[in-house]
C-alpha cells in the first residue's frame, strides 16, 4: 500500500472512531448526573445557588439527592424539599430523588407493605408531577447482606429476614406511589456483583424500571472483572433484560489518599470504557462538593467531590470536574 493509500486509511478510521465517539457523547437521550446532598448534609447547606451553578456549567442533566420521608410519605423538611424541586425545575434539571422511608418499628412484612403501599400513594399525589424517575432507597443489598460477603451473588450471603421486610418496604412503595403516577418510572440501586438481591427483587414481582449500579474503583473493572464474573454490565443486562443507569460512580475514597490527577484518571478513563459498552444509558458522578464535615467520624466520605472549599471559603474545581466536563462537551 502506498504512503497516501496508509495515509486515506488511517484518518478515514480515525475519522469513523471521532464520529462514533461524538454520537456516544452527544446522544440526546443519554443523562448526565451527578450526585449532592442539599436537603441532608452540613456541607450543602445555603449553597444551592452553587450546586446548581456547577450542575449547569458542567452541562449536566440530572441531580441526585437523598430524601428523608415520614411515616406518611412526605419530606420531612417539606419546604426545604420542594425549594430544591422548584430550583431544579427552573432550571430544566431532572431531579432524582433517592427517597428514604421512615416509620416501620418491628413490624411484620405484611403490615410493612400495607404502610409502604399508603406512603407511596402521598408521595405521588403530593410531588409526582415533579418527577419521570425516582429512586426507592439507596443500596438495599448492602442493607441485607451478610457481613463479610462480598460477592453478594448468592442467596447464601444474604440474611432472609432482613430481606423479608426491605422487600416490603420498597415493593410498597412502588406498588402505592404507580397507583397514582403510573407514569414515574423507578430504579433501584445494587452495588458491585450483588446479582442475588437483583434475583430477589425479580422473585418477588417488584416493579421496578431501571436498573442503578453503584460501582467505585475497588470494585475492579466493571467491564472486565476477574472470573468467574467478567463483563458485569453485560452479565446484569442478559440476567435481568432492564435498562442500566450508573447511579453512582468514582475513584474509591475520591482525593483522601490519591492526588486530583489520579481522580480524575480513573473517571475520564473508565467513563469510556462504560459508555462503548452500548449498555449504560445514564452515568451520576458521585458527588459534586467534598464533605470535610464527615472527616472525623466517616474519613472515607469526605473527599468524593469534583469541588472543594479553600481556606478562604472559595469553591475550587478539582482536576475531575473539568476532565468530567471535557468529556461530555466534546
Amino acid at each position: 500500500m502506498t504512503k497516501i493509500g496508509k495515509f486515506i486509511l488511517s484518518s478515514t478510521f480515525y475519522l469513523f472512531m471521532s464520529l462514533i465517539l461524538k454520537a456516544q457523547n452527544t446522544d440526546k437521550s443519554f443523562i448526565w448526573g451527578i450526585n449532592g446532598h442539599p436537603l441532608t448534609q452540613p456541607d450543602y447547606r445555603n449553597n444551592l445557588d452553587e450546586q446548581i451553578d456547577a450542575i449547569k456549567d458542567l452541562k449536566l442533566s440530572s441531580y441526585r439527592f437523598d430524601v428523608i420521608l415520614n411515616r406518611d410519605g412526605y419530606a420531612k423538611n417539606e419546604p426545604a424539599f420542594l425549594n430544591v424541586l422548584n430550583s431544579l425545575k427552573k432550571n430544566n434539571i431532572l431531579p432524582l430523588p433517592a427517597v428514604m422511608q421512615t416509620g416501620f418499628g418491628g413490624d411484620e412484612p405484611e403490615a410493612i407493605y400495607q404502610r409502604s403501599v399508603q406512603q407511596g400513594k402521598n408521595f405521588g399525589v403530593q410531588y409526582g408531577d415533579y418527577f419521570s424517575v425516582i429512586e426507592v432507597n439507596n443500596e438495599g443489598d448492602n442493607k441485607i447482606r451478610v457481613k463479610n460477603k462480598p460477592d453478594g451473588a448468592t442467596s447464601g450471603e444474604y440474611d432472609i429476614l432482613k430481606a423479608q421486610r426491605f422487600i416490603a418496604e420498597i415493593k410498597g412503595f412502588i406498588d402505592g406511589i404507580k397507583t397514582v403516577k403510573p407514569s414515574i418510572k423507578i430504579t433501584l440501586s445494587v452495588s458491585f456483583t450483588h446479582y442475588w438481591y437483583l434475583q430477589l427483587l425479580k422473585d418477588n414481582n417488584v416493579n421496578y424500571d431501571i436498573i442503578g449500579c453503584h460501582w467505585y474503583s475497588n470494585m475492579g473493572d466493571i467491564t472486565d472483572l476477574k472470573p468467574p464474573f467478567g463483563n458485569v454490565l453485560n452479565s446484569i443486562s442478559q440476567r435481568f433484560n432492564k435498562p442500566i443507569w450508573i447511579t453512582e460512580f468514582n475513584r474509591f475514597k475520591g482525593t483522601s489518599s490519591v492526588d486530583f490527577a489520579s481522580q480524575n484518571e480513573y473517571i475520564t478513563k473508565n467513563i469510556k470504557k462504560i459508555i462503548a459498552q452500548g449498555t449504560v444509558k445514564a452515568l451520576y458522578i458521585y458527588e459534586l462538593f467534598d464533605q470535610p464535615s464527615l472527616a472525623q467520624r466517616y474519613p472515607i466520605e469526605a473527599h468524593y467531590g469534583l469541588i472543594f472549599k479553600d481556606a478562604a471559603g472559595n469553591y475550587v474545581q478539582k482536576d475531575a470536574y473539568q476532565g468530567f466536563k471535557n468529556f461530555i462537551q466534546r
